[in-house]
């Protein structure tokens, strides 16, 4: 069912290529789960573009991606090219003057969102990389801004950050500046702890599995809010900041940690990926205490937006940390 699934949403030069397989289907267990592959071939004729009409998961998954990998078949590096099952048929330009037909090979991976389409013979325009860097650093906005529990991390170290804790209880901060200056300095140590792990992640120099990491960003978040009510971090958020950071590094990692990418190509789409993640946390963090600087004069501040907030975020966390430990799906999200 799932290679006639697969099969039905991958068309190449508008059907005109036949897809065969060339081994069985396979099953293959990674770090993030167990994967079904398909490995085929696309005899097609020579031209001047190859055009790829990829839907897989479209109508189920919208973050899903597909990869497409382009081999020049002469030993140097591979193309990569990220496909959206949104965004209609890619079309990939190739040199005018084309060598014979050489089939094309490749893998589909079917599960966890991820997969990787037929390649071609023939090397891509140089045009075409910007193009693909595009896509990382969109795919990057967009995954900050549909990680709930990252949004909600960052929400929890921005609701006392227009407050100031005194003896007497929680005071207003008088000026703007007193507010962003200290955010700027905190949201920087998340940055720069989530970008290490990023990197090591994503080039495979740190493994850890996802059955580790889900539930420790859900902890982050439970530490975060909780110190919100209690100072349980003892003053050192910022460097707590850091280290949860770091954990939240390995989260994003998923996104490129299967698209096996060769050094030259993973460099750029993890600097792209990564741009585009701090693009989409400046947009969160940049409203969100717009927001929350107009409300600090409010006397119901303190009790129902800091208390109720980081109360209920524990409490999402929590369910969150159940869920991902034991396995279940007690939330829509």
């Amino acid at each position: 069912d799932i290679r006639a699934y697969a099969l039905g949403r991958l068309r190449l030069q508008q059907g005109r290529c036949a897809l065969a397989e060339t081994q069985p289907a396979a099953v293959d267990g990674r770090i993030d789960g167990t994967y079904l592959v398909l490995r085929l071939r696309a005899a097609c004729e020579p031209g001047e573009a190859l055009e790829v009409d990829y839907r897989l998961f479209r109508e189920v998954d919208p973050t899903h991606r597909g990869l497409l990998r382009v081999d020049r078949g002469n030993g140097a590096a591979p193309s990569l090219y990220p496909l959206d099952p949104a965004a209609g048929p890619v079309t990939i330009a190739l040199p005018a003057a084309a060598s014979p037909p050489v089939p094309a090979s490749g893998t589909a991976a079917s599960g966890a969102g991820q997969a990787a389409a037929p390649g071609a013979s023939a090397s891509p325009a140089p045009v075409a990389a910007p193009a693909a860097a595009s896509s990382f650093f969109r795919d990057g906005v967009h995954h900050i801004l549909i990680g709930y529990d990252h949004i909600l991390f960052l929400v929890c170290l921005l609701l006392p950050a227009v407050l100031r804790r005194q003896p007497a209880g929680w005071q207003p901060v008088g000026r703007w500046r007193e507010a962003v200056w200290p955010m700027v300095g905190t949201v920087t140590m998340f940055t720069l702890g989530h970008s290490i792990t990023l990197a090591l992640a994503g080039l495979r120099l740190v493994t850890i599995s996802p059955r580790v990491i889900e539930p420790a960003i859900a902890l982050t978040i439970i530490l975060a809010a909780v110190d919100n009510l209690h100072p349980v971090l003892g003053g050192r958020r910022r460097v707590f900041t850091f280290v949860f950071g770091l954990i939240h590094g390995f989260g994003f990692a998923a996104v490129l940690r299967e698209l096996d990418l060769p050094p030259a190509s993973f460099a750029t789409a993890l600097l792209q990926f990564n741009l585009g993640v701090e693009g989409g946390q400046l947009i969160i963090v940049t409203l969100a205490l717009a927001v929350l600087l107009a409300l600090r004069g409010w006397r119901g501040y303190p009790s129902i937006v800091l208390r109720g907030g980081s109360s209920a975020a524990t409490a999402v966390a929590a369910l969150w940390f159940v869920e991902r430990v034991f396995d279940l799906k007690l939330l829509g999200f």
